[in-house]
């Protein structure tokens, strides 16, 4: 039997090879090429993972069959994509809940279209479609779709408007069963005309006292998202905090405002309209609360300024604004010289240093001016006082000080910085008059006049005007300067001499 065997084998194989295959049978099925037939055993195909199977997919032939042993799945090649085999059930369509829109329903304004994605697989979601409806009312009458509207962001146009608007999402997916069925919000609207931007929080920061600066403070907003172009302010000042007799302040026109005389017990407001540089441009003006009572400072007494020549002229208050050619002057120390009239007196008033003025031979009409800077007096107390010592010296007994126009110390008082002087007071001598600082006369007048006086005549003057003062000066003005000139009339030899010291103005 065995040597018959094979030959029979050999008989059987070709038939086998060319035409149906049966494993187990000698009777393959006649609609199959491979007939495999086991009651204990089964069939292993080619086990991968999920990556692999993704790799193949370039090169698989349409049935190509091969399990995935990530998924646990049969898959097939269906020519463009796999294919779960036998377990359809378990891959669904992807879902697409919660759909609806945000933004504000104004032209040109960005409507956003919301929705959730859901895929029991959870399979990407990368073929979404979306479309926009506009209809007539929320019920969805005359509906039609916006054309090129096919994305989650929708710009309002002016043919959206007063018409109602609804978004539209319909899940899909590249992998796995899709799409889902399409899904819509709510209508939504009614699309307006573009809104004007506004201002809020608006409000004032700073301190109300009188030169503080205030600044004005706001928040500005558009719907549309229009940027901000150049909004304009204004401040106004009232009687109270309702705004009895409330005016604009002129010139106050930026975000920053300083706080002026007038404005000494008022009210401030801060007003600002806002400006868009595209859509509906200008929006409604908005004030803040007032603030105020407006304060005065906490106003500063004692010396403003006090130059007494200790240090100086370089050093001073005062400069030296011109200087006569012929004029002999300078810082000066010690004691009259032996001889001179008043004899042997200080040429100070106090400390050690005075600054003393004489012609030389011919000098007729020298002079020295004295010049301070400008002054906010508006930071002091009120009714300051201006006063200076005068000393007038004979080289000798018999000699001194003389009468005229070109024989004296002049004071004068501006309240433009210097533009111009108005208040003036002029002390002249008298027939070779001289005194010491001991003196106990005054020259004295009050802001707003005019004084002029000369001296009495004689040697150590015991009344002399050692004192020059000027009283009542406002604290309401913010430039005050002062202008000292001394003269000197010398027309032969230098036989006398002015000495000033002590030049002081003081807030009460």
């Amino acid at each position: 039997m065995k040597r018959k065997l094979f030959p029979l084998l050999f008989l059987i194989f070709p038939v086998i090879l060319f035409s149906q295959v049966g494993i187990n049978t000698q009777t393959p099925h006649s609609s199959s090429v491979l007939d495999i037939q086991s009651d204990t055993k089964g069939l292993v195909v080619p086990r991968l993972t999920t990556a692999a199977v993704t790799s193949l997919s370039s090169t698989a032939s349409e049935g190509l069959i091969v399990f995935d042993k990530e998924k646990k799945t049969f898959v097939g090649w269906d020519g463009s994509k796999w294919q779960n085999l036998g377990y359809e059930e378990i891959n669904t369509v992807p879902s697409a809940t919660n759909v609806m829109i945000s933004g504000n329903y104004t032209i040109g304004s960005v409507l956003t279209g919301n929705y959730t994605f859901s895929d029991a697989e959870s399979n990407p979601d990368n073929a979404t479609t979306f479309v926009w409806r506009k209809a007539d009312d929320v019920m969805g009458t005359n509906a039609a779709d916006i054309p090129s509207a096919t994305n989650q962001a929708l710009t309002l146009m002016v043919s959206e408007q007063n018409t109602y608007v609804q978004f539209c999402a319909t899940p899909g997916s590249s992998v796995g069963a899709s799409p889902g069925l399409q899904k819509c919000s709510s209508w939504g609207g009614l699309v307006g005309a573009n809104q004007a931007p506004t201002a809020s929080a608006v409000s004032i920061t700073g301190t109300a006292i009188q030169g503080q600066t205030l600044t004005g403070n706001y928040t500005y907003n558009d719907v549309e998202g229009n940027a901000e172009g150049t909004s304009t302010f204004r401040w106004t000042r009232s009687d109270d905090a309702s705004g009895t007799n409330e005016t604009t302040i002129a010139g106050a026109t930026g975000s920053n405002y300083v706080l002026v005389a007038a404005d000494a017990n008022k009210y401030i407001k801060f007003y600002v309209t806002p400006i868009a540089t595209s859509g509906t441009i200008t929006g409604a003006e908005t004030g803040s609360s007032y603030t105020g009572p407006v304060a005065l400072p906490s106003l500063i007494s004692g010396d403003v300024f006090n130059e007494g020549f200790e240090s100086g002229l370089a050093n001073g208050y005062f400069t030296v604004a011109t200087t006569s050619a012929n004029a002999n002057t300078g810082v000066v120390t010690g004691n009259s010289a032996a001889g001179w009239s008043p004899s042997n007196s200080p040429k100070f008033a106090s400390g050690t240093r005075g600054y003393q003025f004489g012609g030389t031979s011919g000098a007729s009409g020298a002079n020295v001016v004295f010049l301070s800077p400008v002054i906010n007096a508006t930071q002091y107390t009120n009714n300051m006082t201006f006063s200076m010592r005068v000393a007038a010296f004979g080289t000798s007994s018999g000699q001194g000080l003389d009468s005229g126009t070109n024989d004296n110390i002049l004071v004068e008082v501006s309240s433009d910085g210097g533009s111009t002087y108005t208040t003036t007071l002029q002390q002249g001598g008298n027939s070779n008059a001289n005194w010491a600082f001991s003196a106990t006369g005054n020259a004295t007048t009050t802001y707003g006049n005019n004084f002029s006086q000369n001296s009495a005549s004689g040697n150590n003057l015991a009344t002399g005007p050692s004192t020059m003062s000027i009283t009542g000066i406002p604290n309401s003005i913010s430039q005050l300067r002062f202008r000292i000139t001394v003269k000197h009339n010398q027309t032969a030899a230098q036989d006398e001499y002015w000495v000033i010291d002590d030049i002081k103005l003081v807030a009460p």
